[in-house]
């Protein structure tokens, strides 16, 4: 299963954003989507699944409870906003122990919020945080990401919409 990873949109969908998913099975949000329009573009492209940001009050009936445990191809996932965004940058391996703590016992994590692209895996977990996709030029340089699952197996990589021809 090929799954496009997208947060932190803020009402903006970036226009590289429809070639860079096209093929993929499934759209995973991580929050911030802020707005119906962006929400209704992804669903063009492939089934959105959403969690809820501190931008999201619109889009509240829409998008899952942050944080949602989710089945992604048989993978246990953690769909997050926030959950993880500060823990992360103060000790990720002790943090990683912790998610094993938590109902479902995820093998991927996906969050946003920080606008700072991660796609690593950290004592058998692995996680995704696929960067900022808004619309302001001055922020972090726009990314999403990309999971491939096979087999309960996850990989992932982060794309650069800029420059991208």
């Amino acid at each position: 299963m090929k799954v496009g990873v997208i947060a932190d949109t803020h009402g903006f969908l970036h226009p590289q954003v429809p070639e860079v998913f096209q093929g993929v099975d499934r759209i995973l949000h991580a929050g911030d989507v802020g707005g119906r329009e962006v929400f209704q573009k992804l669903h063009l492209i492939a089934p959105v699944i959403g969690v809820r940001g501190n931008y999201d009050q619109e889009l509240a009936g829409h998008l899952l409870p942050d944080p949602s445990l989710i089945d992604l191809d048989g993978i246990p996932t953690l769909l997050t906003h926030r959950l993880i965004a500060f823990e992360w940058s103060s000790g990720k391996e002790e943090f990683a122990r912790a998610v094993r703590q938590f109902a479902g016992h995820p093998k991927l994590i996906i969050f946003g919020h920080t606008h700072f692209p991660v796609a690593e895996e950290v004592n058998g977990l692995y996680f995704l945080n696929p960067g900022y996709c808004g619309p302001d030029p001055l922020e972090w340089e726009p990314s999403v990401g990309i999971l491939d699952l096979q087999e309960g197996e996850v990989s992932g990589k982060i794309i650069s919409l800029k420059n991208r021809s």
